[in-house]
């Protein structure tokens, strides 16, 4: 099970990213979405965590951290299988994709599959 966040800022994606650090979550395993490539990017360089990883991204496309994955949503259903990827359950999806549309940032923390 995944938990969501909705962020409106660099500042309170912090404390929600050190929230579920100090919960448990691997980095790995806490992954930043925004409607701006460039703001997922920075937001998780900053912390060392996922910008969730799409369709094309090579390992040229990575930022300076290795383990960073580049963001690029295209479509709604794109959002929809990597929300659903990373367990963000569907009755969720709705609310992140608005929450995008209107600039927020989601901040989505899971633990692996077993």
């Amino acid at each position: 099970m995944a938990i969501l966040k909705s962020v409106e800022n660099g500042v309170q994606a912090k404390s929600v990213i050190e929230s579920f650090i100090t919960e448990g979550y691997d980095r790995d395993h806490i992954h930043v979405f925004a409607n701006s490539n460039k703001r997922a990017e920075d937001i998780a360089d900053f912390f060392n965590v996922d910008a969730s990883k799409t369709p094309g991204t090579t390992e040229n496309d990575k930022g300076f951290f290795a383990s960073i994955k580049n963001f690029f949503q295209s479509t709604p259903e794109d959002l929809h299988h990597q929300l659903a990827d990373i367990g963000v359950g569907e009755n969720e999806h709705a609310t992140a994709k608005n929450d995008l549309d209107a600039g927020k940032v989601l901040i989505v923390a899971h633990h692996p599959a077993k």
